[in-house]
């Protein structure tokens, strides 16, 4: 195990992907860049902060964004931050909040160290899931979903803090 602070890279790609299951006829597959972040690991625990740019966030769907960039400036939630922690063990596991805005969110990730040629921690993939009740959608047709859920999956490159 090591133990050292990275900076979590803002590279172009370095896009956090946020998936729902299906809503009505659509499923909601939004990706946001990575602003900044930080990962500290210590014999005893892992901590995480994450910084997502919602206002930079990219659908496959123009309706849909147009849907996410409004609710992202009705909830004056510009930027996403996480902070979780969580013991260290086999598998790195952190609980924490994801805050943006007026929305507030418990989310548990699985961090997962990938090795690259030049450093066992070039890179993590975080991967995780939560479930936000209920949501209201400014798209014709969709109002509210009573249950909606979503998965988080990125692959983040870091660089070892001096």
């Amino acid at each position: 195990m090591t133990v050292g602070e990275w900076e979590i890279a803002a590279v172009d790609g370095a896009d956090v992907r946020l998936r729902s299951g299906r809503v009505g006829l659509l499923s909601v597959d939004v990706s946001a860049p990575v602003a900044s972040g930080l990962l500290q690991i210590t014999a005893q625990e892992i901590t995480v902060t994450l910084n997502l740019a919602l206002d930079q966030l990219k659908t496959g769907n123009f309706l849909l964004q147009s849907a996410a960039r409004s609710i992202v400036t009705r909830n004056k939630a510009h930027e996403l931050v996480y902070s979780g922690k969580g013991p260290v063990g086999e598998i790195w596991s952190v609980t924490g909040i994801a805050r943006a805005g007026s929305i507030e969110v418990e989310l548990d990730l699985t961090i997962t160290p990938i090795a690259s040629a030049s450093s066992p921690m070039g890179e993590i993939e975080i991967v995780g899931s939560a479930n936000m009740g209920t949501v209201h959608l400014p798209i014709p047709g969709m109002g509210t979903i009573e249950d909606f859920g979503f998965d988080v999956d990125a692959k983040l490159a870091l660089r070892a803090k001096a």
